[in-house]
């Protein structure tokens, strides 16, 4: 065996550290929930700032399903604004005994159909990142939000783990707009919209910690993600390579998230006000 067959000291040592005991004692408390918050954080957040006499906007309602919620705990009133599907949250509304108090409009957050100074919150979940062009959408927002009001925003930010053809994976197949995961670049432009932050919190892998420790909700994804794989050729030609690429993308949405490859983050905006010292 020549010099440069044998092991080095330096490999032999990094093979002793990978399968001898050392390790055991960073994996060990890995078994051990950090307690991490779930999704109602942003139900309770938004919830500290409405009372039965407010009005809420929630943009990109879908089902209704967060929107049913604020309004039954709290005893105010909504309007549901989607492009898509309103029907199925008019029925979860109604469903719900909430008609009288919640209305679903189809509509894009581009151009709200709305009086100016009309809601007290404004509620927009997970879709800024569809919005183009963002600086408009934000502007209408802003518009229609009273001066005293407040807008509560849950987006992701892409972090240096997503590689660029990760990026590519998921943005395209979801109607994404990159430069919306820029966390930069959102931030000037809720200022150019009139904004400031009144608080920032960056929920990281937390939420995704919740749904996997109560429910395997990652888990259950990347199961589905590996038969989806395995299965590609026999549903790339029952669906469509498109329908493929969007089952593909969103079963990698979440598990994005609990890796750290996407940053999810919740604000609360005010509108700039005289003499407002904030940044």
């Amino acid at each position: 065996m020549t010099t440069d067959e044998r092991e080095s000291p330096d490999h032999l040592r990094q093979i002793e550290l990978v399968y001898g005991s050392a390790s055991r004692g960073v994996f060990d408390p890995l078994d051990e929930s950090l307690d991490p918050r779930g999704p109602d954080t942003m139900l309770e957040l938004a919830g500290s700032y409405l009372g039965s006499e407010s009005l809420v906007l929630d943009i990109g309602c879908r089902h209704a399903g967060h929107l049913i919620r604020l309004v039954q705990a709290h005893g105010c009133r909504g309007v549901g604004l989607d492009p898509v599907d309103v029907d199925r949250a008019g029925a979860a509304v109604e469903e719900a005994g909430l008609g009288e108090r919640i209305q679903i409009k189809q509509g894009v957050i581009e151009q709200i159909e709305e009086p100016s100074d009309r809601f007290d919150l404004i509620w927009c979940r997970d879709m800024l990142e569809l919005v183009e062009p963002l600086d408009r959408g934000l502007a209408e927002a802003a518009r229609v939000l009273k001066p005293e009001g407040v807008m509560v925003v849950f987006t992701n930010f892409v972090t240096e783990l997503l590689s660029p053809a990760e990026a590519a994976m998921i943005h395209a197949p979801l109607g994404n707009i990159a430069k919306n995961f820029d966390e930069e670049a959102m931030e000037d432009a809720f200022r150019h919209a009139g904004f400031v932050v009144a608080r920032k919190d960056v929920i990281g892998t937390e939420w995704r910690e919740h749904d996997e420790e109560r429910a395997g909700s990652v888990s259950r994804d990347l199961l589905r993600l590996a038969r989806l794989r395995r299965r590609r050729e026999e549903l790339v030609a029952v669906h469509g390579q498109e329908l493929y690429d969007l089952a593909q993308a969103s079963l990698q949405w979440r598990t994005y998230q609990l890796l750290g490859k996407l940053q999810p983050t919740l604000y609360v905006l005010e509108p700039k006000r005289a003499g407002y010292d904030r940044v």
